[in-house]
């Protein structure tokens, strides 16, 4: 048993606040994307950089996070996270220069947290890992949710802007309750109690659990992009397929809480890799057929929603459940989000052209089958040892 460090009471609303952080300043964005391209006189199909942008950021600046946090503390390094994330959300209502120079700095603060939060709940949380990660990943969920469609009354009700200050607004009062934190920061020492950590980069399982990772974000990423539109293409009403979409984030929600709570009780979770791949491959095979029927989309839907939010937070337990300290968490967190996250950003991409280039779904789904299959096999062989 891990000793138990001290932190503020108010450690807990800080990670659920940062969980609601996670996804929903991008995942509102795309419901009102016409409504920006309109304000700022651009083509609608320009924006799609803004999804992008976020994925870029953290594949890129993962391992970047990690080595700053080492440097300035976890605490510390959420706390700046958060007012960059308020300013650059702000920023994307004033012109379309600052929305690019703001969607990259929530790229940026998203990151952050990706990246500390598994460190941060491993080092005060040691014996209450999953049901912790279980909660702030059903923050996220729910919150993404939630955003992607409160945003559209709001909007018709005012305007996208008043909609983006909103969520702005979140995210300082997140800055301001994560504050009583910063008196339990701690910086790295050259003291033997917790040194640089082990290099992840020259161990083989933690490559089999960044492969896992990135396939599954790969599935995830294409099957957001692209779902609606398959439903559509297959029959489905845009109103319909708008509601699938969203179907697939509220079916996910149990299983982000639960299935970090469950991972923390086996000692091997194969299982629930298998669990997880066969979904979403069943998923995956149910889209070939194109049936026009929503209750068919629903069980996709469904399908599709158990199996990548059970990858995604298993993954992201997992990252404090196979280290056995806080620095050695930060570095597995930072590598696998690293490379992970830029194989994800190539989903959407692969998965889109090969729509455009044979003008059917086949061989896009063909990819993402294959890629459901390659992260199932890899997560199986990340789990053969307890430990990185």
């Amino acid at each position: 048993m891990k000793a138990v460090k001290k932190h503020s009471p108010l450690l807990i609303v800080g990670l659920l606040l940062l969980g609601v952080c996670m996804r929903m300043p991008i995942t509102a964005i795309p419901s009102v994307v016409k409504e920006i391209a309109h304000t700022f006189a651009v083509a609608p199909t320009s924006l799609g950089i803004l999804t992008t942008i976020p994925l870029l950021c953290f594949g890129l600046l993962s391992a970047v996070v990690s080595s700053t946090a080492q440097r300035f503390g976890n605490e510390l390094t959420l706390e700046i996270a958060m007012v960059i994330m308020f300013i650059g959300s702000y920023l994307r209502i004033i012109n379309f220069t600052s929305l690019i120079i703001g969607t990259i700095m929530v790229g940026i603060a998203i990151t952050c947290i990706n990246v500390l939060l598994p460190a941060i709940i491993a080092d005060k949380y040691p014996d209450k890992i999953g049901s912790v990660t279980g909660m702030y990943n059903t923050a996220m969920t729910l919150f993404a949710a939630i955003g992607a469609y409160a945003i559209t009354p709001i909007t018709h009700q005012s305007s996208w802007q008043t909609a983006i200050t909103i969520i702005s607004a979140i995210a300082l009062i997140a800055a301001i309750v994560w504050l009583p934190n910063l008196k339990y920061n701690e910086r790295a020492t050259s003291g033997a109690e917790e040194p640089k950590g082990t290099n992840m980069w020259k161990n083989m399982n933690a490559w089999w659990l960044l492969l896992f990772f990135g396939g599954q974000c790969f599935v995830f990423y294409s099957i957001v992009a692209w779902l609606p539109s398959i439903a559509m293409d297959a029959g489905l009403s845009s109103d319909q397929a708008s509601l699938i979409a969203g179907l697939l984030q509220l079916f996910s929600i149990p299983f982000a809480f639960l299935v970090p709570i469950i991972a923390t009780k086996m000692n091997n979770r194969q299982p629930i890799m298998l669990f997880a791949g066969i979904s979403s491959l069943v998923g995956t095979i149910m889209m070939f057929f194109p049936v026009s029927s929503f209750a068919y989309y629903c069980v996709i839907a469904l399908l599709l929603g158990m199996g990548t939010t059970t990858t995604f937070v298993l993954a992201m337990t997992l990252f404090g459940l196979k280290t056995k300290n806080a620095a050695d968490t930060r570095n597995l967190s930072g590598m696998v989000q690293s490379v992970g996250y830029l194989i994800s950003a190539l989903g959407p991409i692969i998965v889109g052209n090969l729509n455009a280039q044979t003008h059917n779904w086949f061989a896009s789904l063909v990819v993402i089958a294959i890629a459901a299959v390659f992260f199932t096999v890899c997560g199986v062989l990340a789990e053969r040892k307890q430990y990185i």
